[in-house]
């Protein structure tokens, strides 16, 4: 089994190739339709500049702004809870299903689909509130 720093690690590493993966799909809609932001964009892609982005990218770029809302409050938790030495057990469930929640949340914000993008995001939301309880306990118990 992992020890909590290498779960801790893999943890990040997943999150950020999930975010990169969000990032290249947003590239890849905006490469296939040719619209950019940037002119500089545009004429470097044949493109158009300035035109209305692709859904898909938009939908990309809301998720990646949910990413940066969500990622590094639980990456903050997620170390302080290695750190002070919680409940191992919880570092292979908590971590795993947090990556999981993010997964599902982003894929079901790039193809719409509620109310099961909000139950993703909420298993997500969950997972800190049961860490930040955990870290609580611990501190207190001194």
């Amino acid at each position: 089994m992992l020890s909590p720093w290498q779960a801790f690690a893999l943890t990040i590493v997943a999150l950020f190739l999930k975010m990169f993966a969000t990032a290249f799909v947003q590239g890849v809609a905006r490469m296939k339709s040719k619209t950019f932001a940037y002119p500089e964009d545009a004429a470097a892609f044949g493109g158009t500049a300035g035109a209305a982005d692709h859904p898909l990218a938009e939908r990309g770029q809301r998720a990646l702004r949910n990413d940066l809302e969500n990622i590094p409050m639980f990456s903050f938790l997620a170390l302080a809870y290695v750190q002070l030495g919680c409940w191992e057990t919880g570092v292979h469930v908590y971590f795993p299903i947090f990556v999981l929640a993010r997964i599902g949340h982003t894929l079901t914000f790039l193809r719409p689909t509620q109310p099961l993008r909000n139950r993703f995001y909420l298993v997500g939301v969950l997972v800190c509130l049961v860490l930040s309880g955990h870290i609580v306990a611990m501190v207190l118990a001194g």
